[in-house]
């Protein structure tokens, strides 16, 4: 539910679209995702093609904004107003579907959607899977040459961009100073900002390589790992917790270990396709080096949708796809994908891979336990919390079973089976619920006896005898009985019903007294054996408990799992996935696991693996898939990752969609240079840290971000790259900051999540704080921190009065204003307003500056005020623009 508000959250800020010849990208996406889907399943059969109840159609753009018979039943960006969403949630005097309501999340999207205007994208496919193929991001990388240009850069990044340039009488920027210069390039490869002494240093070294040799330290800098790690996090949905679960535990107490694994592969500068076999395949890679296998949080670190297996799976599908192949490939869940050439069948055979794969309950050490006492005194305590645990289930369990298998309760479920048959699972609810009866017990006897083969020898007797009604039982019976015993019946059961029985409470009777006391029957001794109606497993049998019970054991269980993964000393594990039992998957029709479809092979998609593929061989397949992922040859792979780091470094990315490389996509504004980066990238090994050397070693990175008024008018987006675009500081570096410019910034790297919100506060990076997707702090929210419920491609910029609000109020704050006035403190007034602006802005203040200062701390302070003078300066430097963003 909150992964919809989120959603809704980020569709209803867009402008409305029902007046826009094309909606946006967004809105299409939620569109597809969450709205198509529900007209699909739900209206469309009384308001489609072929009928149109009420004179009412909704499968298209039109007949949505004409109506019914009565008027328009939407008025877009009015759900209030509109008697569509009236009508879905069942408030006013016409309620559909008339039967049953929507669920919650589908009426909430529904009223998003007209909120935001009612978009309808055109029914004209832009794509579809016979179309789109020709489409500039499915064709191979082209490795052309920089062209020619008449300003002397060398550069070859210089060149393409200056090309355009030129094109439009434009140029390059002049460089930008050096303290500007190492400002964005610490923050953009670290995530930090420089020391006052490293800018002072760099600025006096008047050596030509000076910038080089700055960037090859930060590079090395174990920082640049933690920064790269948390844009990383953005795509995976990193968190830190499940979201909502019932009772379950909702932590992820080993997330932690994949978020370390990133960092300490980007700063071992890990080849980038190793970097995606390791995320999507970890366990079918043979090596001695348990360590990458927490690289597959990236699969398991997502929203756990209630449990709900089809959910789980094509979030996988999409967080995959679209990091690592800019592909909306779940938008061919429900039907083939409207734009780009992926039919829902493609989206089956991936699904088919995830479905074959699974969570081990007991997930794998990361390293080898070292035996010291602590370690023992851990295990010792482990031991007797999980023996408390399971000794209470395994009690609970017996006592149960005794009574189930008693005759008389035997007796009883086989009645109630007859009555509950055929009726599904409302039926079986009221007929267990009549009788006293435990639904999930009623209901594994009832698959138990519809699996039965009509020559069983045991039950033929039963299944043809309880198809009599009770008003003509004592007639016919005597024949029913007479034509299942022609075929060979079990002995015992030949016997016990030698003479036809009076009832079929009877009936049930002798087969309850044969069942339970089977003697040394196997045979009958089976049916309440190991595989039968009784041997329920652990999720099914919890159900069987008391709900006081149940919390009992989920306490328990809680205990020893909170000890196992909570405790200082508890080791390090990986939050893998394995492969299962092979699934062959089918097609669900219109995305109802209820309403199978045809049969499709586990296979990548045919627009990248062309119409040659093979299907997948090997185990569930995710190894191969993972492969044809980081293949060379595939188009889209170094693409997608070129465009990232450049968006990364520029703010914006070639493509400006980094997610969706397809037909919907923002075209890219150098599809020259995205492809020669693309082809330098691969050629490097795939190494990161060579390509970020090589952007941030260009003219087009180093150039000065001021325009003027005539560049401002001629590019107001910065699409041309005449000039470096400020960008502001993200909510992780701005905290960073302020604990570096407070001096108390701790530079240790990896370690459990932490709590960033509770005094005392932690000194750790931000990048280490626990996140929690079901209550996320309303400071990430209102600083643009990526809501980890799905896959985040970029950041929102905005400016709001919270974090203004947060700035002067926060005690956070205010405690790092405090400490850096305390880095002073021992100087004279005019020394500590120069040191205050140096450790605050890596500069020295103008002598204006020094003035206004000395005023301001010489001012009285108001009665109440919580800070002193020189803290109240301290903290309004750090709320300066100048601290909060980069040239």
């Amino acid at each position: 539910m909150r992964f919809l508000a989120c959603l809704i959250a980020s569709l209803v800020a867009l402008p409305a679209f029902a007046g826009a010849p094309t909606p946006s990208r967004e809105a299409v996406e939620f569109f597809e995702a969450k709205v198509r889907p529900i007209l699909v399943e739900q209206c469309l059969s009384c308001h489609g093609e072929k009928k149109q109840s009420g004179g009412l159609r909704l499968d298209s753009k039109a007949a949505l904004l004409k109506g019914s018979d009565d008027g328009p039943v939407v008025v877009p960006g009015e759900p209030d107003k509109s008697p569509l969403v009236r009508a879905v949630r069942h408030s006013g005097d016409v309620k559909m579907p008339p039967k049953k309501k929507l669920p919650d999340d589908a009426v909430q999207a529904l009223t998003a959607w007209v909120k935001s205007g009612a978009p309808y994208p055109d029914d004209t496919k832009a794509g579809g899977p016979d179309g789109s193929k020709a489409h500039w991001a499915f064709q191979p990388v082209k490795d052309l040459s920089p062209p020619a240009i008449k300003a002397p850069y060398d550069h070859p990044i210089d060149r393409f961009v200056q090309a355009k340039l030129e094109a439009k009488g434009l140029s390059l920027a002049p460089p930008a100073d050096k303290r500007t210069l190492i400002r964005r390039v610490t923050y953009d490869l670290t995530g930090l900002l420089p020391t006052a002494d490293e800018v002072e240093a760099f600025e006096k070294d008047g050596s030509p390589l000076a910038y080089e040799r700055l960037v090859d330290r930060l590079l090395d800098s174990p920082h640049y790992g933690e920064h790269q790690a948390r844009h990383w996090m953005d795509l995976a949905r990193y968190a830190d917790t499940k979201g909502y679960l019932f009772e379950e535990d909702r932590n992820y107490p080993f997330a932690y270990t994949f978020r370390d694994w990133l960092i300490r592969s980007f700063n071992a500068d890990l080849p980038y396709d190793q970097f995606i076999v390791n995320q999507l395949a970890a366990d079918r890679v043979v090596t001695n080096d348990k360590a990458n296998l927490a690289a597959m949080g990236f699969l398991t670190v997502g929203r756990r949708f209630l449990n709900n297996q089809p959910d789980i799976i094509d979030d996988r599908i999409d967080v995959t796809f679209r990091t690592f192949q800019g592909l909306t490939v779940t938008c061919a869940r429900c039907h083939d994908h409207k734009y780009d050439p992926i039919p829902t069948k493609d989206y089956y055979s991936l699904y088919g891979v995830f479905a074959s794969s699974q969570e081990p309950k007991d997930l794998p050490l990361l390293e080898e336990v070292r035996d010291t006492p602590e370690v023992r005194a851990f295990e010792a305590e482990l031991k007797k919390r999980e023996d408390a645990a399971r000794d209470t289930y395994d009690k609970l369990k017996a006592d149960y079973q005794a009574k189930l298998r008693a005759p008389a309760a035997v007796a009883e479920y086989l009645r109630a089976v007859r009555d509950a048959f055929g009726g599904g699972r409302d039926q079986l609810a009221t007929v267990a619920a009549d009788r006293k009866l435990v639904a999930v017990v009623l209901g594994s006897w009832q698959r138990y006896l519809a699996g039965r083969p009509k020559d069983d020898p045991v039950f033929r007797v039963f299944l043809g005898l309880a198809s009599i009604p009770d008003g003509e039982f004592a007639a016919k019976a005597p024949a029913v009985l007479a034509e299942a015993l022609k075929v060979k019946a079990h002995p015992a059961v030949a016997a016990a019903f030698a003479k036809p029985p009076a009832t079929f409470r009877d009936v049930c009777d002798i087969y309850a007294k044969l069942l339970t006391n089977p003697g040394d029957d196997k045979v009958l001794a089976a049916v309440l054996g190991s595989g039968g109606p009784l041997d329920l497993g652990d999720r099914q049998f919890m159900r069987v408990l008391s709900v006081a019970e149940q919390q009992n054991v989920r306490a328990l269980r809680r205990k020893a799992d909170e000890w196992k993964a909570k405790s200082p000393v508890a080791p390090a594990r990986a939050m893998v996935m394995t492969d299962g039992a092979k699934t062959e998957p089918v097609v669900f029709l219109r995305g109802n696991p209820n309403n199978p479809g045809p049969k499709v092979p586990r296979q990548f998609p045919e627009v990248v693996a062309g119409k040659d593929r093979k299907p997948f061989a090997d185990g569930s397949g995710r190894l191969e898939m993972a492969r044809a992922i980081a293949d060379p040859k595939n188009p889209l792979t170094a693409r997608v990752m070129a465009n990232r780091v450049w968006g990364h470094l520029f703010g914006h990315g070639i493509v400006r969609t980094p997610s969706d490389f397809g037909t919907r996509s923002d075209p890219p504004t150098h599809p020259e240079l995205l492809d020669w980066l693309a082809a330098r990238f691969v050629e490097g090994g795939w190494s990161v840290k060579k390509l970020h050397r090589l952007i941030v070693t260009s003219a087009t990175y180093r150039q000065s971000s001021a325009a003027s008024p005539d560049l401002a008018k001629a590019d107001p987006e910065n699409r041309l790259l005449a000039r470096m675009s400020r960008k502001r500081l993200t909510f992780e570096g701005l905290r960073d900051g302020l604990l570096a410019a407070a001096g108390r910034l701790d530079p240790a790297v990896g370690g459990r999540s932490v709590d960033l919100f509770s005094s005392p506060f932690t000194t750790r990076r931000a990048v280490y704080g626990f996140i929690d997707r079901q209550n996320l702090p309303g400071t990430f929210r209102s600083f643009d921190v990526a809501l980890p419920d799905t896959h985040a491609p970029q950041r929102f910029t905005t400016t709001v009065p919270q974090q203004a609000l947060f700035l002067m109020n926060a005690p956070f704050v205010q405690e790092q204003a405090t400490a850096l006035a305390g880095r002073v403190r021992e100087m004279d007034p005019a020394a500590r307003v120069a040191e205050l602006y140096r450790l605050a802005y890596a500069r020295r203040p103008t002598a204006d500056e020094v003035k206004l200062a000395l005023n301001f701390v010489q001012s009285p302070v108001p009665d109440g005020t919580k800070l002193g003078p020189w803290e109240q300066l301290a903290q309004v430097l750090l709320l300066g623009n100048e601290f909060a963003f980069v040239d």
